[in-house]
C-alpha cells in the first residue's frame, strides 16, 4: 500500500501550476482542513483561503491558495484555485494596507451582500498573513 501515489493538479486562471504525483494532500476547506490519502472516497468541496500541504516521498511543500474548489475522484486530485501564492510572493505590509483598507469599507457599506464580499477579501488577507507567519 505504501506505494500508492495521488495524481495531483492545481490550476489556476492564469495558469496550469502543477502536475506532480503525491503521497498526500492536505487542503484548507471551508468546513474545516482535511487530509487526502490514495483511496479516499470521492469528493468535491469549495475551499477556503488557507494553505495547501504537499507531501512526497516524506517532504512536503506548502503554499497558499485564495480559493476555489477541490475534486478528488479514485485517486486524482484536482484543485481549481483563484490564486496560488509561495510564502515568498506574499508581503505583509501590503496585506495589512489590504485589510485596514477593506474594514474600512465595511464600516460604510450598507448592504448585508457587500458586507459579506468585503468580509471575505478581510478573510482572505488575514489568512495570507498567517500563511507567511507559519512559514
Amino acid at each position: 500500500m505504501s506505494d500508492e501515489k495521488l495524481s495531483l493538479e492545481v490550476v489556476a486562471p492564469e495558469k496550469m501550476v502543477m502536475t506532480k504525483t503525491v503521497d498526500m494532500v492536505t487542503i484548507s476547506g471551508t468546513e474545516g482542513d482535511f487530509g487526502v490519502l490514495p483511496g479516499h472516497a470521492a469528493l468535491v468541496s469549495s475551499i477556503r483561503p488557507g494553505f495547501l500541504e504537499i507531501e512526497v516521498d516524506k517532504q512536503s511543500e506548502t503554499m497558499f491558495i485564495g480559493g476555489g474548489f477541490i475534486e478528488v475522484i479514485e485517486d486524482r486530485v484536482s484543485i481549481l484555485a483563484s490564486e496560488v501564492l509561495s510564502s515568498e510572493q506574499i508581503n505583509i505590509s501590503e496585506c495589512e494596507e489590504k485589510i485596514s483598507k477593506y474594514t474600512i469599507d465595511l464600516g460604510a457599506s450598507e448592504t448585508d451582500a457587500d458586507k459579506d464580499i468585503i468580509q471575505k477579501s478581510i478573510d482572505k488577507y488575514q489568512a495570507m498573513i498567517e500563511f507567511k507567519n507559519s512559514n
